[in-house]
């Protein structure tokens, strides 16, 4: 009687697993052994990887801004510049007859530096020649002529060096983490103080301000250092400071300051720009292998090179509803291609929609992290790994299509960061795409 009863146990049992290992394609936690979870069957699939440009990226009111014709020794060169508003630190400001700017000192606080810092640029600053518009969404392929011009009106120029530790003597301050240089002061006494002087009504509300001021715009003209600046328009530190006499008999000149929108409420608006030029770099963008892929691929911020994946052989699983249990994608970073040139904290997947991007369906997800974030496994040794699940399960059991994956830094549109990964061809440190799944049996 024991033997029977013990042996309808053992049937009942199989029979409760058997069910619990049945899939319907769904996102599954596998099977469980002493209540573990066991992954289930392993699959390692090719992922053809390459490299090519944006065409474009927003780059309206970026959180910083970014300056310098950055010469990258395995990306080539990189011209950022940006353009800026300026506010009025006091609304209707009141300035006599005799009033006279003596000198403009523009300053910018930074917020880090790319590359070798203590380079230096040749600055140019001119003024814009249309308001920036805040329905209007900027990218990185913006028409600069319609922006500052054919010919520039230029305020101010000048070397300056990059890097936020160097002290500066400037108008019988000494500064450090801000950039400085001299403006034309017969711009400001026109804009300004005569203005003040003959009642224009644009100086009554910052709003009017930028429609009759449109503000300036930053570049460097050299020809090009090994280093980039970044800034923060919104610290305390960025400032125009205009010093002015009310008379020739004022011995120690007043100083009126414009900013760029420190305070709530205030309408300020700034876009970066970003242009590359690939002759120099150690890839040809243009001349990428998509169909067997790149032992190497490259992605960076600036709007400029991007990693694109496609996973040839992934169209097996359609139609066989299995229960994707695990799905990883393992980056490795070639080695010797990091020194000064810092690594993106974080990469992003993108999901290919032929007319449209969109972040892969992991990251919809509260409970698992996609991940993304850069490890150092050794002195030298640096990755990244992608919890692509929820991607895999929907390209496979709901969309039935798979769609390729962009790779690119967070934040493109502030930062210069940038990364060299082993592709799917590499020797030495190839990607890896292993998908763990249960099916019915």
């Amino acid at each position: 009687m024991k033997n029977k009863t013990a042996i309808l146990a053992l049937l009942a049992l199989g029979l409760w697993a058997t069910s619990c290992e049945k899939s319907n394609g769904s996102i599954g936690a596998g099977k469980f052994v002493d209540d573990r979870p066991e992954l289930g069957k392993k699959l390692t699939f090719d992922v053809v990887s390459y490299t090519e440009r944006w065409d474009s990226i927003s780059v309206t009111n970026p959180a910083q801004a970014v300056l310098g014709k950055y010469q990258d020794p395995l990306f080539g060169e990189v011209n950022s510049a940006f353009g800026t508003r300026m506010l009025l630190s006091s609304q209707s400001p009141e300035f006599g007859e005799g009033t006279v700017c003596d000198s403009v000192v523009l300053r910018l606080a930074y917020n880090g530096t790319y590359g070798l810092r203590g380079d230096s640029i040749h600055l140019q600053v001119s003024t814009l020649v249309q308001p920036l518009i805040d329905s209007i969404p900027y990218y990185s392929n913006l028409d600069l002529e319609a922006l500052i011009g054919a010919t520039p009106n230029v305020i101010g120029s000048g070397k300056v060096i990059l890097d936020p530790n160097e002290i500066i003597y400037i108008g019988g301050d000494s500064l450090r983490g801000t950039l400085a240089i001299y403006l034309d002061p017969t711009y400001f006494q026109e804009i300004l103080f005569d203005a003040s002087i003959a009642g224009e009504e644009y100086l009554v509300t910052n709003d009017d301000f930028v429609q009759a001021v449109p503000g300036l715009w930053m570049e460097d003209i050299g020809q090009g250092t090994k280093a980039a600046a970044y800034f923060d328009l919104g610290a305390s530190g960025s400032l125009i400071q205009a010093y002015y006499r009310t008379s020739q008999d004022d011995s120690i000149p007043s100083v009126y300051t414009l900013n760029f929108g420190q305070n709530f409420g205030d309408p300020a608006a700034k876009l970066n720009y970003f242009s590359h030029q690939f002759d120099a770099a150690s890839f040809d963008p243009e001349m990428q292998d998509t169909v067997q892929g790149e032992v190497l691929f490259y992605t960076q911020g600036g709007s400029g090179a991007r990693g694109k994946l496609e996973f040839p052989g992934l169209d097996t699983l359609i139609g066989k509803k299995y229960s994707i249990n695990r799905a990883e994608l393992r980056l490795k970073v070639n080695q010797g291609t990091v020194g000064p040139y810092s690594l993106p904290s974080t990469l992003l997947l993108l999901q290919d929609n032929d007319s449209s991007f969109s972040l892969i369906k992991d990251y919809s997800s509260a409970i698992n992290s996609t991940g993304g974030n850069v490890y150092q496994a050794n002195l030298r040794e640096y990755g990244y790994t992608f919890n692509v699940t929820r991607m895999v399960h929907q390209f496979v059991n709901e969309f039935e299509e798979i769609r390729p994956v962009i790779i690119t830094p967070t934040a493109t549109s502030t930062n210069l960061h940038r990364a060299v990964l082993g592709g799917g061809l590499h020797p030495d440190i190839p990607l890896e795409f292993n998908i763990y799944y249960t099916q019915s049996e």
